[in-house]
């Protein structure tokens, strides 16, 4: 067997327990899902990520903010491109952008307004910080099992998700607290728990629900001199990947999330996600990388595709031949 290379899913020093080398009949799923942290179809996802304000300390959190209010597409601007340079930065980069959001959650801290003003709250918190991790690593878990296009086996949905945990594991704060759940059984386990115990509708989940069918026209990308130039168009084109991905993030919510946004799921939504899931897999397996993944995330593709080939030219040993 070739020597073997531990994957390092964000390039910062993180290794998944699974080794890489031809020989392995895992290593093309072990990378397949490290791509998929930076590609543009996890968003189709997103609202998988409203559980994390159906726990009202964190909702409480959010909404004292403000920046959901200011412009709800920009929050998520500023997510996708922080899980980018997280995942795909050089490795002094993602450290140190790892250890500024920690830094800044610092100042999040406090009580709530309005329907929260009897709710006291702190980012830091491990109970709250583990939650915003769980859901992240569960909205990238079950979409890749979407959109891999195949039903995996228990050996394969593992790799998936330790590669995934591996990823996500250096968010964790020093308190074993907050240590992401070992397996992906006991992240079921976890989440059913505090789905049970924490989870609870509030006003601000049903807001940011409706935030996802009427996005404003991002701050991020145009200026607001060209806003009224440009919203009608954006008004258009919204719905056509909206609709996608509230679609495919229903198909995938836990039923307690369900219940708490009001989900009916008939046969007519089943075949339509059956449609989206489809297309998302045919667009993942078939599509160049270049139209795939977001522009950080192909930088570094092309980089190790490049990187291989230089290494591959390369001797094994300069000793002279016995």
């Amino acid at each position: 067997m070739g020597a073997q290379q531990l994957v390092d899913p964000v390039g910062n020093g993180s290794r998944s327990r699974f080794p890489v080398s031809r020989e392995n009949p895992h290593a093309a799923l072990i990378e397949d899902v490290r791509w998929f942290g930076g590609s543009l179809l996890w968003p189709f996802f997103g609202q998988l990520a409203l559980d994390q304000v159906a726990y009202r300390e964190i909702a409480a959190a959010v909404d004292r903010s403000g920046q959901f209010a200011a412009n709800f597409t920009d929050r998520g601007l500023r997510s996708f491109a922080f899980t980018a340079l997280y995942l795909f930065a050089d490795p002094t980069d993602a450290a140190a952008f790892t250890a500024k959001l920690k830094s800044m959650h610092g100042a999040v801290r406090g009580r709530g307004t309005g329907e929260f003003a009897d709710t006291r709250y702190s980012a830091l918190n491990p109970e709250l910080w583990k939650w915003v991790a769980a859901s992240g690593l569960n909205l990238m878990y079950k979409g890749y099992l979407q959109i891999a296009g195949r039903d995996l086996d228990a050996t394969e949905r593992d790799i998936v998700y330790q590669t995934l945990r591996s990823v996500l594991s250096t968010l964790e704060l020093p308190s074993s607290a907050t240590t992401l759940p070992a397996t992906a059984a006991e992240l079921t386990a976890y989440y059913d728990e505090v789905a049970a115990t924490k989870l609870a509708d509030n006003g601000f989940l049903q807001q940011a629900r409706q935030h996802f069918d009427h996005l404003p026209v991002p701050m991020l990308l145009f200026p607001r001199v060209i806003h009224p130039a440009v919203r009608p168009l954006w008004r258009a084109a919204i719905p056509v990947f909206a609709r996608p991905a509230k679609v495919c993030s229903d198909a995938n919510q836990h039923p307690r999330m369900r219940e708490l946004l009001g989900i009916r799921w008939t046969r007519a939504n089943q075949v339509e996600y059956a449609l989206y899931r489809a297309v998302l897999h045919l667009a993942w397996r078939y599509l160049p990388r270049r139209l795939t993944l977001d522009p950080l995330a192909y930088n570094r593709f092309r980089y190790e595709k490049i990187r291989d080939t230089y290494a591959s030219a390369q001797l094994d040993s300069f000793a002279a031949a016995s």
